[in-house]
């Protein structure tokens, strides 16, 4: 179908275009795990911070707190993560199992081959552009990823 000048200059709906592109081919990539990227994502998040609570989690997944909750069961019944005693009664702490740690690698290792599939036709330098770019999209707020 055509695309008219208004669409190819939006840069909403060409991010959301590449993202389409990039997310189908991570769940190709991730179809012998069955889980999607955002479940790997929440590994990741859990294995980088450890003792996180789902609320936390959901915050970095920007998911509400019922949704965490199922991802994390899901995960759980993987024997990916379990839960532990959190910092006071009413929170349990998320930790990556051994299990985890190893389904974890090789998915990273699968979705890197799937970002090099799909960024294939760049240049070093036009992909460190585009990492550069991205970081960037946004209100300017005067906080990186890390702060907010």
């Amino acid at each position: 179908m055509k695309q008219g000048a208004d669409l190819q200059t939006l840069v909403g709906y060409r991010v959301q275009r590449a993202n389409l592109l990039m997310e189908t081919d991570a769940r190709a990539a991730l179809s012998d795990f069955d889980l999607s990227p955002a479940k790997m994502t929440a590994l990741i998040l859990i294995r980088d911070n450890p003792g996180c609570d789902q609320t936390a989690l959901g915050r970095a997944l920007s998911i509400n707190r019922s949704s965490a909750m199922k991802l994390v069961n899901i995960l759980a019944d993987k024997g990916f993560v379990e839960r532990r005693p959190g910092r006071d009664l009413r929170t349990n702490a998320l930790a990556l199992l051994p299990e985890g740690a190893r389904q974890l690698e090789k998915m990273v290792a699968a979705v890197r081959r799937s970002d090099a599939r799909m960024t294939q036709r760049l240049s070093a330098d036009e992909l460190a552009t585009l990492h550069d770019l991205l970081a960037r999209l946004g209100p300017a707020t005067g906080l990186s990823d890390d702060e907010g």
